[in-house]
């Protein structure tokens, strides 16, 4: 998989005003989760590996900002949305889809999501998404957007909807990319990022409109296919009773479900079985431990107990194998950065 070969994001922190394009590259995934705020989200790391991506977030004015994430490792993320803004999304990578609640997310797509929508996706390999964060009134009050389109829109049951729209996607990815370029070059009073960030809007408003005229009601589908509900059920199961599983019946008796459904659930969904995501959730929250300050005191043996891992030499070959460094790598690096933690805040502004 590779980036769009039309998504060419300026390089690293040509603006001069920060506060308007902020580029970083991250290898921390739990540190790259949190750099979107207003969005409660979380990562899991789902193929082993040493984690790198960026996260690349422009602003432009109070009501909209535009956001390009690229992750070199296959992520299963669960996203609260935005209490007060809508999400509009699209891929700027090529080759194998996500997954968005269950359903193919791929090059000819459009996520609409209002705000408190829940999103689950898995991110493939080398994934990269760009999302257009608008505030509704700012949306909802354009004129470029067509009454029928508004009426579709700001549904109350609209919630979150993939569009299978080639040309609108297309045509986003366009208008974000011209956006992003002509605000690294920014110098002036941020009026000017404002004017951006009206011309992006009046694109989509228009964009949606004539997307909308064209197909109507029928261009929008529901994300709850049935295997994604089974798996859905299995990973809560899971996370909520870890420490209570030691096998695959174990998961089918809180479950209630059959042992091929909620096997082929789990492979279609993140392809990984029950067990073995079983593992990859200890191994995670033993390395959160390992990076929690108030845990800095706590043997990294006693961690790995915590978590079901009884064996020391087991437990460390997995962690590294996975993550890419020893667990008392990820102590040491925490130990290290808490201070700045502390002093700058956990997350973005």
């Amino acid at each position: 998989m590779r980036v769009l070969s039309n998504i060419c994001a300026p390089n690293y922190l040509l603006s001069a005003d920060p506060s308007v394009i902020l580029d970083r590259q991250y290898h921390d995934f739990d540190e790259q989760a949190e750099r979107l705020t207003g969005f409660d989200q979380s990562y899991l790391q789902l193929t082993p590996g040493t984690f790198s991506g960026r996260f690349l977030s422009c602003f432009l004015g109070d009501n909209l900002s535009v956001h390009l994430e690229h992750c070199n490792q296959a992520l299963e993320q669960t996203v609260a949305g935005h209490s007060q803004a809508i999400t509009i999304g699209v891929l700027a990578s090529e080759g194998e889809p996500f997954l968005l609640n269950g359903s193919s997310f791929d090059q000819d797509g459009v996520l609409v999501a209002m705000p408190y929508a829940d999103l689950h996706l898995r991110s493939p390999v080398e994934g990269a998404v760009i999302a257009i964060v608008i505030h509704p009134d700012h949306l909802r009050d354009h004129s470029g957007l067509s009454a029928p389109a508004k009426e579709w829109l700001f549904a109350p049951d609209f919630g979150a909807q993939l569009l299978n729209a080639p040309q609108l996607a297309r045509r986003i990815r366009e208008d974000v990319v011209q956006a992003i370029q002509a605000a690294s070059f920014e110098k002036g009073p941020e009026k000017t990022a404002q004017l951006i960030g009206d011309a992006l809007l009046a694109g989509v408003a228009s964009k949606l409109s004539l997307e909308f005229s064209g197909h109507g009601a029928s261009l929008s589908r529901l994300l709850s296919p049935i295997s994604y509900e089974q798996f859905l059920a299995g990973r809560d199961a899971i996370h909520k009773n870890w420490n209570d599983i030691h096998s695959v019946d174990d998961v089918l008796a809180i479950t209630r479900s059959g042992r091929r459904t909620l096997q082929s659930s789990f492979t279609s969904q993140i392809s990984l079985g029950p067990l073995s995501y079983h593992r990859l959730l200890r191994l995670h929250m033993a390395r959160c431990a390992l990076s929690d300050p108030g845990q800095f005191d706590v043997s990294i043996g006693d961690i790995a107990a915590r978590h079901e891992f009884w064996s020391w030499s087991q437990f460390t070959k997995l962690y590294q194998t996975h993550f890419g460094q020893l667990p008392s790598d990820t102590r040491s690096n925490a130990r290290a950065e808490a201070p700045i933690a502390k002093a700058q805040g956990k997350k973005l502004q």
